[in-house]
Parts: structure tokens; sequence; C-alpha cells
């Protein structure tokens, strides 16, 4: 797994096609690497595992951010939670599309789906009136050097902060993903209550919320558990 500084240069390496001047390529490294950094957190898995996909997939993405012109670390990351609600919104409704027939799965995705597309109008909206006020600001004399030695105050208690604890992924969440994404393992383990041996390793409090979940998605395996259980690929 390549660390966030490196792969930077490895996303444009992977690209097959001669790289194009784009908006990207006008903003400050600081900021781009902003826009990197919080788009691979925000991102949507890429809908295959290959490294040119999920280069193409970022590289799409942090054109798009750029084309809003942030010009500060705040806007690079307003403009990066608005792509990447975007994105997340586009992929509920791929994921509802993979089971038509389950209406359960379907009125799940399409209420996360309200909600993420809710968030990205909301970044918009804030994202436009920071580039809003800071225009203002720059009509204003001197309002630009009052503004940066605000951000050195900030980034000096920020340097003297301790590091924040890392952020742990919902079991819950997890156990949906994997019910999406493998239903059919996921109907077995909800029908014998474990995991079994030949699926491999699933993190325990995961494999549980599968199995004893009773959110939509969750219970909507019941439903499937209770017929025959189609052969499942080790």
């Amino acid at each position: 797994m390549l660390d966030a500084v490196a792969f930077v240069p490895y996303l444009f390496a992977q690209m097959d096609e001669p790289l194009t001047p784009t908006p990207a390529d006008t903003l400050p490294s600081s900021i781009y690497l902003e826009l990197a950094y919080a788009l691979r957190k925000n991102l949507p898995a890429p809908a295959t595992d290959s490294p040119e996909d999920a280069a193409r997939r970022e590289r799409a993405a942090i054109g798009h951010a750029a084309s809003l012109l942030p010009a500060t670390s705040d806007e690079a990351n307003l403009a990066a939670l608005y792509v990447a609600a975007s994105a997340q919104a586009l992929d509920c409704v791929r994921l509802g599309r993979l089971y038509p027939n389950d209406p359960a799965v379907v009125l799940k995705c399409a209420a996360q789906c309200g909600s993420m597309m809710r968030q990205a109008r909301a970044f918009r909206t804030a994202l436009d009136r920071a580039q809003t006020e800071r225009r203002k600001r720059g009509a204003v004399p001197d309002a630009e050097a009052t503004g940066q030695q605000a951000l050195a105050l900030v980034a000096d208690a920020l340097a003297q902060a301790p590091p924040p604890e890392p952020r742990q992924p919902s079991p819950i969440a997890e156990a949906e993903r994997y019910a999406l994404q493998h239903r059919k393992r996921a109907v077995l383990i909800r029908r014998l209550g474990h995991l079994p041996p030949k699926f491999g390793w699933l993190a325990p409090e995961v494999a549980h919320a599968v199995a004893t979940g009773t959110t939509p998605i969750l219970r909507s395996l019941d439903q499937a558990a209770r017929g025959p259980v189609a052969a499942v690929a080790a």
C-alpha cells in the first residue's frame, strides 16, 4: 500500500493517456495535496481493484474539485467533500440497482443517496460562501495580511495539539457493505449464525453484525436465508 505522499506521483504515473493541462495543474502544491488526501479518505471504492482504475477515479475527482477553483486549504477541503459526497450518492444508486427485486435494499440505498445529495448541496453552499467572503476580504486593504496572521496562529496551535484518534469504521456499516458486495456469503453467515472457515478472515465484530444485525439491508438476508443456499465459492 502506497503512503499518501507517494500515491500522488504514482497516480499520474499509472495513467495511460497523455497528461493535458487541467484546473488541477494550476493549484499550489499544498492545496493540491489537501484535495488528494481528503478525496482518498472520502471517495467510494472504485469499481475494480485495479490500480489504474483507482488512479483514473482519483484524477477525475481531483479535476472536478479543482474546477471549483479553491484558493485556500479550507476551500480545498470543502471542494473535496462536495465531490466525495456527490460520488457517494451515485454509488448508492449503483448499489441499489444491483438488487432491483429487493425493496428493502433499494429503499435503504435510495435513502442514503438522498442523504448524501443533501450533504453535497450543503458543502457546495459552504464553499460558495467561503469563496465570496475571501473575495470580499481581498477588496479590503490589509485584510489579507490580517488573515495570514490568523492562519499562522491557528497553524501553530494545531502543530502543538496531540494527533487525533484514528477513526474506527462502524461494524454495522461494514456489515452492510459486505452484505451488498458478497450477498450469497452474507446469506450463509446469517443462516449459520457464524462465519464459515472457508470464507477466510473477516473482523469478528463485522461477522457478528452480519449474523445478527437488524438494519433493513441485513434483515433482507433473512428471507433469502430461509430457502436453499446456493453454492458459494471458497
